[in-house]
């Protein structure tokens, strides 16, 4: 829509800002409710709705106050921003129209009609549904299923039908085929079933066509929104409209829109506002007393009559509030003068008779519940609903007026009762009248209106009871005092309650009390033994201290004291040092040979003891090779006694030549048979060394030929599955079990795996590490054994964390990694007795593989 401004310093700045707004330089719109002035100061800024931002707008625009807090330009921006409301901003219905204007009533019927509805007396399930058949179904273990609702739900939303539900309805056979359809309750719901039900039969699937079908087992959905017809079928559809929902005509829904909206007649419809009452009343009294003088004093005049209307003559206000009640002398009165034992409907109800009906389109049609409703408000009788009554989709020409429930809504009936009787329209002048006329005849309903076999009768027992006037004021005596006693009992409850929380108050109070003084009493304590605490260490460091300095003295004389040693050993040794270092690396040489000797022995007679059984040959070469490492034994010997003589009779020569004289004829010769028979020792001495090689050689071979033998065994016992005493075992392997019972005992089972699985593999790199070695070597019995250090800080950690048990798994695969592989350090697997706990010899892994060859051959039917 474009905007034509009139060329004036004014209108320039106005269009100015009202182009500013438009292209977004200012935030009017926080969201689809909230809006706000971008005019007015910081301190003053709060989120409006598009009524009040309108009428806060045009307010300021048009205020003619000499005020120096407005000014010429404020106005102007509010002009503008007045402008840029009615024109920019859409303000949408319910139903997502595209008019700025609120709608009204009659704009919605208007919209509704136009959509396809037959009239205002229409009559729909309300809230408004629609009904689906025909949808397909599988028998599935004797159930039918089908499509679920949010399915449904979601292909009809991208058709824009904006349903809020869809439910299927199932019998006991399964899914029906059916399901029932829910939009929203406001008139975009109704619009969107309309548009629903025109989309269905616009291509042949609406509710006509399904009627018409013979063969209904193709796949095609019909849709349509639901009506009586529908609604008092006896069928699932039927029965489950008749629970979500009830019948209503358009004009019920229509009054009651108009119920609770206000307008005010007197501005133009460009800026018509649906206001609730207190809206409306500060809107009339507003202009009324508006200094603008864009505000004729006619219009003033309007709005001043308007709210003296609304403060005096306005019986019901909207938005819900009721009718204001007749003063209580009224009500008096009225109860006085009926006599209280006579019957009456309760909710108190009038009858309406002789209604103008006339015949239209084939049926009787006439005034609507809502214009006999207004005109009764006129004279005062303050109804709260007029109800025509039907028969058959007939105008019965008769209604019925229903009044609040309490005491003014008595008082309002009776009035409306004695009002028709006054003037010769009451009950009495209806039943002795032969010549119907066409005035209205109405009564207050009495009990035989309410036993009468006619529409007026079946109506009030649907929604009334007979009720004398004397039962309700009982019941509301007997409410009363029921309410006073109930009132009267809480209120003695609260006051036990209060003495009893102020008797736990004073308790805890002295309580609290008691507790400071006992902390203030503990805390001087506690400062008292701390520096006592703290005089006490600092004693001790100065005597540790004085220790220490004593200590380092005396060490510096025993160092002194060492130094001399020292140098005085040294000096005594440096004579033979030559001699020494001889005998020390010959020692050395001996040792290695003994030990490499003692060891192989050591190792020749387990394998040979190992393998006895296994083959003769090997039985024939061990004894071979005992009495080779015999003999290698003596020739060692003699190989040592022959060195020492040797070396004895190096130092007889040495003595010789260093004590003989020239031309000592005799010392000369005794010397050259000393150097021969040295000659003769040594090499029979290379001799034995050459023999000792081969038969270390010789000794190497055969251990490499049973180690080799035992790899294999252990990778056969490996792919046996043997549940005996031999088996093979995974030397260094950590045994998780008791990780997992420590772990138990502190968390609960899922946290105790998880914990166990991180602590027993960190453990596992732990036994990889070379780097870790909490071991180390005795002499316990004259023999050399590893044994764990107890002081090693993981594994005390571990015993005081986890105890013993974990402790002795760690330790246990320490010790076989130490034993069995120190320098891999990893797993390897053994031959292992399980029976006495120690490694399986070779004999008994060949009997464990014979005795598994017989269980073959046996089930081979190959019995030996």
């Amino acid at each position: 829509m474009e905007i034509i401004w009139e060329h004036s310093p004014e209108n320039d700045y106005e269009k100015k800002m009202y182009e500013e707004l438009k292209n977004g330089k200012y935030q009017v719109k926080i969201s689809n409710k909230s809006y706000a002035c971008p005019y007015c100061p910081e301190k003053r800024t709060r989120d409006f709705r598009y009524e009040d931002l309108l009428q806060h707008a045009t307010a300021i625009g048009s205020c003619s106050s000499q005020n120096a807090k407005r000014t010429e330009r404020d106005k102007a921006n509010h002009v503008a921003l007045t402008k840029y409301l009615q024109t920019d901003i859409a303000v949408l219905p319910a139903g997502g129209g595209g008019s700025s204007k609120p709608p009204s009533a009659k704009s919605h019927a208007a919209a509704v009609l136009e959509q396809g509805l037959h009239g205002r007396d229409e009559v729909f399930v309300w809230p408004w549904t629609g009904i689906m058949v025909n949808i397909p179904t599988d028998l599935k273990n004797g159930h039918y299923v089908g499509k679920g609702g949010i399915k449904i739900r979601n292909q009809l939303a991208k058709r824009k039908f904006n349903p809020i539900r869809v439910r299927p309805l199932w019998s006991y056979q399964g899914h029906s085929g059916t399901a029932i359809v829910e939009f929203h309750k406001d008139w975009s719901g109704l619009t969107d079933a309309m548009s629903f039900e025109k989309a269905y039969d616009s291509t042949n699937h609406g509710k006509r066509n399904w009627l018409a079908k013979t063969d209904k087992s193709s796949d095609d959905v019909y849709a349509w929104i639901a009506r009586v017809d529908d609604y008092k079928s006896n069928s699932i559809i039927g029965e489950d409209l008749r629970k979500i929902g009830y019948l209503r005509p358009i004009s019920d829904i229509l009054e009651e829109e108009a119920r609770k909206t206000n307008i005010c007649p007197y501005c133009p419809w460009r800026r018509t506002i649906n206001f609730q009452y207190k809206d409306l009343l500060q809107h009339a009294s507003a202009i009324a007393t508006c200094s603008s003088k864009k505000r004729t004093a006619k219009d003033k005049a309007n709005h001043l009559s308007l709210a003296k209307y609304l403060q005096i003559d306005f019986a019901v206000a909207c938005a819900g509030s009721s009718a204001k009640p007749p003063p209580s002398s009224v009500v008096v009165e009225a109860v006085t003068d009926y006599d209280p034992n006579e019957m009456l409907v309760w909710p108190w109800s009038g009858v309406v008779v002789n209604i103008p009906v006339e015949l239209r389109d084939g049926r009787y049609v006439g005034e609507s519940g809502s214009k006999l409703r207004d005109q009764l408000s006129r004279r005062g009788f303050n109804p709260i609903r007029v109800r025509t009554l039907w028969i058959d989709k007939w105008h019965s020409g008769t209604a019925i007026v229903e009044f609040r429930k309490d005491w003014s809504g008595f008082a309002d009936a009776m009035f409306f009762d004695k009002d028709y009787e006054t003037n010769n329209c009451g009950k009495t002048n209806w039943l002795a009248k032969t010549d119907k006329s066409s005035d209205l005849y109405a009564w207050i309903a009495r009990v035989d209106d309410y036993n009468a076999n006619d529409v007026i009768g079946e109506t009030l027992r649907r929604f009334g009871d007979p009720r004398t006037v004397w039962d309700i004021m009982e019941e509301e005596a007997r409410k009363t005092n029921k309410l006073v006693i109930s009132l009267t009992n809480i209120f003695e409850t609260k006051k036990r309650f209060l003495l009893e929380m102020e008797s736990k108050v004073k308790e805890t109070e002295s309580s609290l009390s008691q507790l400071i003084v006992e902390r203030d009493n503990i805390r001087r304590v506690y400062n008292e033994e701390i520096r006592k605490i703290q005089s006490s260490a600092w004693d001790h460091y100065k005597k540790i201290f004085k220790d220490h300095e004593k200590l380092k003295v005396e060490l510096e004389t025993q160092k002194r004291d060492l130094e001399r040693r020292g140098q005085e050993l040294m000096k005594r040794e440096t004579h033979n040092k030559i001699e020494r270092e001889r005998l020390a690396e010959e020692l050395e040489q001996n040792a290695v040979k003994n030990c490499s000797l003692q060891a192989a022995a050591k190792e020749q007679r387990r394998a040979d003891e190992n393998v006895m059984k296994l083959a003769e040959e090997h039985k024939k070469q061990k004894e071979k090779l005992h009495k080779r490492i015999i003999q290698l034994e003596k020739q060692l010997d003699a190989k040592q006694a022959l060195q020492l003589e040797i070396e004895q009779l190096r130092g007889k020569l040495n003595v010789m030549m260093h004590m003989g004289h020239e031309g000592d004829l005799r010392v000369l010769n005794k010397v050259e048979l000393l150097i021969k028979a040295l000659r003769e020792k040594e090499e029979e001495l290379q001799d034995l060394e050459a023999l000792n090689q081969y038969l270390i050689l010789q000794e190497r071979n055969r251990n490499n030929d049973l180690q080799d033998a035992r790899k294999e065994l252990v990778n056969g016992l490996k792919e046996i599955s043997i549940n005996g005493r031999i088996g093979v075992k995974r030397m260094g392997e950590l045994d998780s079990k008791p990780f997992h019972e420590a772990m138990k005992k502190k968390y609960n089972e899922g946290e105790a795996n998880e914990r166990a699985s991180e602590l027993c593999s960190l453990f596992e790199e732990y036994l990889r590490d070379p780097e870790w070695h909490p071991v180390k070597v005795v002499d316990i019995n004259g023999t050399h054994q590893a044994v764990i250090k107890e002081d090693d800080e993981k594994l005390r950690d571990l015993r005081e964390n986890y105890g013993e048990e974990v402790y002795n798994a760690v330790t246990s695969a320490l010790c076989e990694i130490n034993e069995y592989n120190p320098s891999g350090r990893y797993i390897i697997s053994e031959m292992w007795n399980y029976d006495e706990g120690r490694r399986a010899n070779l004999k008994e892994g060949v009997a464990v593989l014979l005795k598994q060859l017989r269980l073959y051959k046996r089930k081979r039917g190959e019995i030996d």
